[in-house]
């Protein structure tokens, strides 16, 4: 009897067991989401870093250079569509290509990647946007850099302009990365969060794009001005 006794003390009933699962699986329920908030904000903090990196990159180049890399092949760097190019499906000679091939200032492909960002057509490595790179397609940076630097000195440019930001045209692309606003890098070399003034995810820009279209790009970075 007395071993019976000790053996049922010993161990847990089954409403006991129910209850310890009940609260573990009530603590789980509350810490996930505060888990995937972190990451969330973790990711959001690495996009601006990254960004920061790609304007310290543009300056070195410049120092170097004594210009901004070409926009695109095109004579109107106006021609914004080319903003987030990488490699143009020939060469490595426009936009930020110049800071990626060999000896260039950026060292590794991801800098130029926000991981926010869920759009294929500007992620690392999709089927949409490969790397490493192929001859005849394009691949794309998850950021955006300004129009009209081509071949400008810093001297000709002023220090507190949006330089490059999280790729802006379209509102979809805006609403599956940040949704509410966009990162941004600055002439001056700081970064920082701009939030939606309506504009990013509410405009009237077109697919396949088309140079009309510019003077909506001009209002989206000044929108970027505007913040800093």
């Amino acid at each position: 009897m007395n071993r019976k006794t000790r053996s049922r003390n010993g161990g847990f009933t089954l409403v006991e067991l129910l209850v310890v699962i009940s609260i573990i699986a009530l603590l789980i329920s509350m810490l996930v989401p505060s888990l995937r908030g972190s990451r969330r904000l973790a990711k959001k903090t690495q996009c601006l870093a990254r960004l920061k990196a790609i304007g310290v990159a543009n300056m070195m180049y410049v120092g170097d250079s004594n210009r901004f890399p070409d926009m695109n092949n095109m004579p109107d760097d106006g021609t914004w569509q080319y903003n987030y190019l990488i490699y143009d499906g020939m060469d490595f000679d426009n936009n930020f290509g110049p800071l990626v091939r060999e000896g260039g200032e950026i060292k590794s492909i991801e800098q130029l990647y926000c991981p926010v960002q869920k759009d294929p057509f500007y992620m690392l490595g999709t089927n949409m946007n490969p790397w490493p790179h192929r001859p005849l397609l394009d691949t794309r940076s998850g950021y955006g850099r300004r129009y009209h630097l081509s071949g400008k000195t810093l001297s000709q440019v002023p220090n507190t302009i949006g330089l490059a930001s999280d790729v802006m045209h379209l509102p979809e692309v805006v609403l599956s990365a940040h949704k509410t606003g966009v990162n941004a890098v600055y002439t001056d070399g700081h970064a920082q969060w701009v939030r939606d003034p309506d504009i990013f995810t509410d405009n009237n820009l077109i697919s396949p794009f088309d140079t009309m279209d510019n003077p909506i790009i001009e209002d989206l970075w000044d929108a970027i001005d505007e913040a800093s």
